[in-house]
């Protein structure tokens, strides 16, 4: 039943007057104020608003003009409505938060003035001032009123069920989304499989090309025979995918080539249909060919691809085939109907003749293998994508679940605190007031069978204090979100839910320890308590309260005693002697450190990452590691080592890129770069990310140049030239160092330092600047007392005549042309004492 307050209310409002107000308490949290004043008279309806997909307690207002409570057509009327300065104010405005009061305009596109026709229109800008100033005096009464969580609650409860029955469908429909996500990974991993045993397949004979001519006869549509050709087979030029079959073909008006393979595209991990093209395909991935068939003296190009059973393929079917005209590069126009019939029946006649073949399977199988690792990564990409994707479907779908759950727990109907009190199973708890409060399940009453022994029983009781606290913990939870207010809102909310799933939890735990105590050990039940006392301190935190279980800790913690401490130093003895036996067996494997070997291990994943983008082939390699010996040089303008020239090409590609550097001058060197160095070290590996030839690193870095409008010239001068290594690369790139390399490293330290002062030695001082004569000799920098020797001395060419130097030692220093080192002055040494 409405209740209103026994006497009005008066209120002051700025730039308005004082108005006199009455307010009645409606059905569904509803509240009724009738308002009049200066220039102003009639009802508002102020309810807390209750929206799908919003949160379960309503935090904004929707403000109705006139009286009454059941919604009503647009335009028409209600009894009461307000009226400002003779102007009918009609319509609702929605969305107003008390907390954050709006300043102007904000009465909306639904709040308009109404007149004698009914017909409605823009508020006059008095009127609408005057309204907006009383509608912020009425949010301000009904914020401040102390019914405010009685009413949001009827508010939420009135919606309750039609929010409940939304929230489920939306549950179905992502659960129903979920299950077609599990099937199409169930497919996925399907072909994940087929593709995998079609790459461990081994590759069966493919017959060589027979160049005997044969006689094939073809045929239109209807069943005539159109003629004969003389077809021979070819080889297939290198760059032809696998599976394909070149036919040289003559006669009836027909005179080219066409090459014949499975259908190259569709995710299906055997390649079904067939493919024909016109001519012989002068690259792997492009769609130019050469060697294109003149049929009726009309020259075709493009071709035909069959997807699906290759059974339906026939003398006479399809009867209808592509043939194009090439105009241009990019333009084609089709050919003359005549033309189109020979051709779609000499395309036919191939088509049958590659599937006759006796070595069909494996030509079908070579096919199936060169699409399997684009396809296998492809697959595996997607399979990555639909399980975030049903990651996603199920966290969407839990949260709908769980505010059904919500809503549902709003429609249980309200009672007194003792009834509360008395059954523990209630879901709704009452404030000190009086007022109605969405809460959360009281702790039902813990069972101690008196049989227990006392050991045990202090298991139970401290379970069960520990769902009380946490009972505690969510009910002041639940207060503080029931008196929430503004932008908090949505944090109390997430607290409060934080602090229910936590009381949950050691529900959960502490009904675990009753049911199972004396039938389980000691140490399962004191993870089932110590698991309830983690639970009651979740919620607890959640509720932005103190911890409060240490001293419940205490209680069930397991005693320390002598026997522990030596089953505890034990199994830590054991560990110690596992992990130093490990270690010593990986060091003894692979000679590296556990620092070393985690370092390879990311050395290795940067390698087979990086080294497929570098775009080299076998070729390049074998000139990096020539240059890596530090024996190539230039002469005549090209690369030599010893007698054999090298490949300019690559080494120009190679310095190019940075790769290489190439001496100048005098110098005529050819060295490897740092970041040549790393990028050899990563190619050594990652083998298998090299090309076998020049031709295949090219087509690769051509599909790596292709982009979304760049054009055909500019695609091929970026694939003619080798990308380098990114810096971030280099950074990360590390070289492992092995623990001979340590040991030869500490003894060249320990040799070069003083014994008594710990100051490195330096092997030379720095060279000045100075000029020199033809044919002075100068000398690389040496110890105190060791006289130079012929080796040592380099010419003023340029030329070094250096000695060899075992491995891990420090090489001397060479020292260019038109410079000269100062000798070690005999004062300025230490002496031997």
């Amino acid at each position: 039943m409405p209740t209103s307050s026994p006497t009005p209310r008066t209120a002051d409002v700025r730039g308005v007057g004082t108005l006199t107000i009455h307010d009645t308490v409606l059905p569904r949290g509803r509240v009724r104020f009738q308002v009049s004043g200066p220039h102003i008279k009639g009802t508002f309806v102020l309810t807390p608003e209750a929206l799908r997909g919003g949160s379960v307690l309503p935090t904004t207002i929707h403000v109705q003009y006139g009286d009454g409570l059941e919604p009503q057509t647009y335009y028409t009327p209600r009894s009461d409505e307000p009226v400002v300065y003779r102007v009918g104010i009609h319509g609702h405005t929605a969305g107003l938060d008390p907390h954050a009061m709006p300043t102007r305009y904000f009465l909306g596109r639904y709040a308009t003035a109404s007149g004698r026709s009914f017909r409605t229109e823009r508020l006059p800008d008095g009127a609408r001032q005057r309204t907006e100033a009383v509608v912020r005096c009425l949010l301000g009464l009904w914020r401040d009123r102390e019914d405010v969580a009685e009413l949001k609650l009827a508010a939420a409860v009135a919606r309750a069920e039609e929010h409940a029955k939304h929230e489920e469908q939306r549950a179905e429909h992502f659960e129903a989304e979920i299950q077609k996500v599990k099937d199409q990974r169930v497919s996925a991993r399907r072909t994940v499989n087929q593709l995998t045993g079609i790459l461990r397949r081994r590759p069966a004979a493919v017959l060589p090309a027979d160049p005997t001519p044969a006689r094939v006869p073809f045929f239109d549509r209807h069943g005539h025979q159109m003629g004969v050709l003389t077809v021979r087979e070819v080889p297939a030029p290198e760059g032809t995918r696998p599976g394909s079959v070149v036919y040289q073909v003559q006669g009836a008006r027909v005179a080219g080539s066409f090459t014949v393979e499975r259908y190259r595209y569709g995710s299906s991990p055997w390649p079904d249909g067939i493919h024909v093209t016109y001519g012989i395909p002068t690259s792997r991935y492009g769609h130019e060919a050469r060697d294109e068939p003149t049929i009726n003296t009309i020259r075709l190009s493009g071709g035909w691809s069959s997807s699906g059973d290759t059974a339906r393929i026939t003398h006479t079917t399809p009867d209808r085939l592509p043939a194009q005209i090439r105009l241009s590069r990019t333009t084609s126009c089709s050919a003359p109907e005549a033309t189109e019939r020979r051709a779609s029946g000499v395309l036919r006649a191939l088509a049958l003749r590659y599937l006759a073949r006796p070595d069909a399977e494996a030509l079908h199988l070579a096919a199936a293998k060169d699409r399997a690792p684009g396809l296998l990564t492809a697959t595996r990409e997607k399979l990555k994508e639909l399980r975030e994707q049903q990651r996603k479907l199920t966290r969407q779908a839990a949260a709908h679940r769980k505010r059904a759950a919500q809503y549902r727990e709003l429609l249980a109907p309200p009672r007194t605190l003792p009834d509360i009190q008395s059954d523990p199973s209630s879901h709704l708890s009452w404030e000190d007031e009086g007022g109605a409060v969405f809460g959360v399940p009281t702790p039902r009453t813990v069972r101690v069978t008196p049989e227990r022994p006392e050991a045990l029983q202090v298991f139970v009781d401290v379970a069960r204090q520990a769902v009380h606290l946490a009972s505690a913990a969510a009910d002041a939870a639940e207060r503080a979100a029931a008196r929430g207010r503004g932008q908090h809102t949505a944090r109390l909310d997430a607290a409060m839910w934080a602090a229910h799933d936590g009381f949950l939890d050691a529900q959960k735990y502490a009904e675990w320890a009753d049911r199972d105590a004396g039938t389980v050990t000691v140490s399962t039940l004191r993870n089932y308590v110590t698991s309830a006392l983690a639970a009651a301190e979740r919620a607890q935190l959640a509720a932005g309260k103190q911890s409060t279980i240490a001293d419940l800790v205490e209680l069930v913690a397991e005693p320390w005693t002598q026997a522990r401490a030596d089953e505890e130093a034990r199994q830590e003895r054991e560990r110690r002697e596992w992990e130093a036996q490990y270690e010593a067996e990986e060091r003894q494997r692979t000679g590296l450190d556990a620092d070393n070997r985690l370092r390879l291990m990311i050395v290795r994943d940067l390698a087979a990452e990086h080294v497929p983008k570098l775009g080299w082939s076998k070729g390049m390699v074998s000139v990096m590691e020539q240059a890596a010996t530090g024996q190539m040089y230039r002469r005549d303008g090209f690369a030599w080592i010893g007698r054999r020239r090298v490949s300019k090409e690559r080494t120009l590609m190679l310095a190019r890129a940075g790769f290489l550097s190439i001496g100048r001058k005098q110098d005529r060197r050819i060295l490897v770069t740092p970041m040549g160095a790393t990028a050899l070290f990563l190619v050594g590996l990652h083998p298998e990310g090299i090309h076998p030839d020049d031709k295949t690193a090219y087509e690769a870095r051509y599909v790596d140049a292709r982009r979304l409008r760049r054009n055909r010239e500019d695609t091929k001068r970026i694939a003619r030239q080798l990308p380098p290594i990114d810096a971030w690369t280099l950074r990360r790139c590390a070289r492992p160092v092995t623990i001979a390399e340590q040991e030869t490293r500490a003894a060249e330290i320990a040799e070069q330092t003083w014994a008594d002062e710990g100051g490195a030695l330096p092997e030379v001082e720095r060279p000045r600047p100075g000029g020199c004569c033809r044919g002075e000799q100068r000398l690389v920098g040496k110890a105190h007392g060791q006289p130079p020797a012929a080796s040592d001395v380099i010419d003023t060419a340029g030329t070094a005549m250096a000695p060899r130097h075992p491995a891990g030692s420090q090489m001397p220093a060479i020292v260019p042309a038109g410079r000269r080192l100062s000798r070690f002055r005999e004062d300025a040494m230490p002496s031997a004492a």
